[in-house]
C-alpha cells in the first residue's frame, strides 16, 4: 500500500494566518477513510482543532530563510582594483585596467571626458565621479576576443563572472 502525505501548507488550517519565519506550529495527520490528510495549526489554534481521527502529530518549525549570499563583487572592489593598477606598465595589467575602466564607465563610476595620443599610445581621460578627479587609462589595441579573455580573467579573479560584462563596439 502506498501513502501520499501532502506537504505543510505554511498557513494555519483554522485561522489561515501565514506562519512566520522560525515559528513553531503543529502538524496533524488525520486518517480519513484510509487516506492521510495533513493539517497544520498555529499554537493558538491547537486547542480548537478537534479530535477527529488523529493518526499522528508533531511539532514543526518554519525554516529560517537563508541569508542572501552575495555572488558578485561590489563596485568598490572593481574600483579599488582599478586604482591599484594605475601605475602598472606590464601589458596584461594595462589591458586588465582598461577593461575595468569600461566596466566602471558602464556602472557610471567613471565618465569619458576625452581621448588623446601621446608617445604612440592612445589614452582615455576619465572623470572619476567618486573622487571628483580625472585619471588616464591607456587604450590598448585589443580585439573583441582579447577583451573577452580579460573580462573572463577579471570574473574568475573576483568570482563574479555571471555579473561582469563589458559592452564592446
Amino acid at each position: 500500500m502506498e501513502w501520499y502525505i501532502n506537504r505543510g501548507s505554511k498557513v494555519c488550517f483554522l485561522c489561515e494566518r501565514t506562519f512566520a519565519e522560525e515559528e513553531i506550529y503543529l502538524s496533524v495527520l488525520y486518517d480519513e477513510n484510509n487516506t492521510f490528510t495533513r493539517k497544520d495549526f498555529c499554537l493558538g489554534c491547537w486547542d480548537k482543532k478537534g479530535e477527529g481521527n488523529i493518526f499522528s502529530f508533531w511539532k514543526t518549525k518554519v525554516p529560517k530563510k537563508p541569508e542572501t549570499v552575495q555572488r558578485y563583487a561590489k563596485i568598490d572592489v572593481f574600483y579599488d582594483l582599478f586604482n591599484k593598477l594605475e601605475n602598472e606598465t606590464e601589458l596584461s595589467r594595462i589591458n586588465f585596467r582598461y577593461v575595468l575602466s569600461l566596466y566602471l564607465m558602464r556602472k557610471k563610476v567613471l565618465k569619458l571626458r576625452t581621448t588623446h595620443k601621446s608617445n604612440g599610445n592612445e589614452y582615455l581621460v576619465l572623470h572619476n565621479v567618486k573622487e571628483g578627479k580625472d585619471t588616464e587609462v591607456i587604450k590598448p589595441h585589443l580585439s573583441k576576443e582579447e577583451v573577452l579573455a580579460v573580462t573572463d580573467e577579471i570574473g574568475r579573479l573576483v568570482n563574479c563572472a555571471p555579473q561582469f560584462s563589458v559592452g564592446i563596439t
